[in-house]
């Protein structure tokens, strides 16, 4: 099995794994790269190489990380970058680009890994099929490339999660890895998600100076914790409440999410900012979240584990 990884692919697997020590140093908790590179092949189209170098600190502020990401690619990533035979790929690419119109004009580390794909199928292996597996969470270019990979019997299309179970399969991490990473990249994707948290700790706390301690009562002390809970859980539709439609809106569920209590509206009266971030946060385009809720309860319910015996 060879594993072509894109550029979100690597992102995600360096930044959801990235913790700092109490010495404020930066290391992987689990490096789930190394772990596949033991395991299996995993190799890089220049393009994609190229994409890495360019994007991965657009997520960062904090130079430490960007420090350590970029030692860690420059020790291990580059391992992974492959030389193809430029006649025989751009030969690849051309087929590809003929048979997906819209990637013309287009060029793109997930153009290239499919054909990549393809060119190590078809110019670089012994096994001519099944044998390659492009991993992305782009959910576009999983609908644009899935076909290809199927008529050309190519392999498949995987998700970073995809991948993390594989590994599980072998016994390299647990299931409980898996999940707990899939709950973490969902953190990763919402962007006013830290900020938040902040913000609501801020308010509980006394040591934080900003507000008095005794500025809210007990009943929405407890409710700044649930909220700090179902933020904390990304449980979404318990806080949101139907702001487009309120007039259809059930007495019982406006009562049931947070943003229709009267303590939400005593604490939002104090501290504005909690929502301005609360409504961004749900305002936000949340796409990528729920296919990876849809990919979790998936797992939960189809994939098989000790206890579905």
């Amino acid at each position: 099995m060879i594993f072509i990884l894109d550029t979100c692919t690597i992102n995600n697997l360096l930044q959801v794994d990235l913790i700092n020590n109490d010495e404020d140093e930066y290391y992987l908790e689990y490096d789930y790269l190394s772990m596949i590179g033991q395991q299996f092949k995993i190799k890089l189209p220049q393009k994609n190489y190229n994409e890495l170098k360019d994007t991965f600190a657009k997520n960062f502020s904090d130079g430490g990380k960007i420090k350590f990401i970029r030692n860690y690619m420059s020790r291990n990533i580059y391992s992974y970058l492959d030389h193809a035979n430029n006649i025989d790929f751009n030969s690849s690419l051309a087929f590809i680009k003929s048979i997906c119109p819209k990637y013309l004009n287009e060029d793109n580390g997930e153009l290239h890994s499919t054909a990549y794909a393809l060119y190590l199928s078809r110019y670089n292996t012994k096994n001519l099929a099944f044998q390659t597996y492009f991993v992305t969470d782009d959910d576009e270019a999983i609908q644009d490339f899935k076909s290809i990979f199927r008529i050309n019997f190519l392999g498949e299309i995987l998700t970073t999660i995809d991948l993390l179970l594989i590994l599980s399969i072998y016994e390299v991490i647990s299931y409980k890895n898996v999940m707990d990473f899939a709950h973490n990249l969902k953190k990763q994707y919402i962007k006013n998600y830290n900020d938040l948290l902040f913000q609501i700790q801020a308010l509980q706390s006394p040591i934080g100076k900003l507000l008095p301690e005794d500025k809210f009562s007990a009943k929405e002390s407890s409710f700044l914790s649930k909220l700090y809970q179902d933020v904390d859980a990304l449980d979404l539709e318990e806080i949101k409440h139907d702001m487009e439609n309120p007039e259809y809106e059930s007495i019982k569920r406006r009562q049931r999410n947070i943003m229709g209590k009267p303590e939400y509206k005593s604490v939002k009266k104090e501290q504005k900012n909690i929502d301005l971030s609360l409504n961004k946060l749900l305002n936000e385009d949340l796409k990528k979240v729920r296919v990876l809720d849809k990919k979790i309860e998936e797992i939960k319910s189809q994939y098989w584990t000790m206890d579905k015996i």
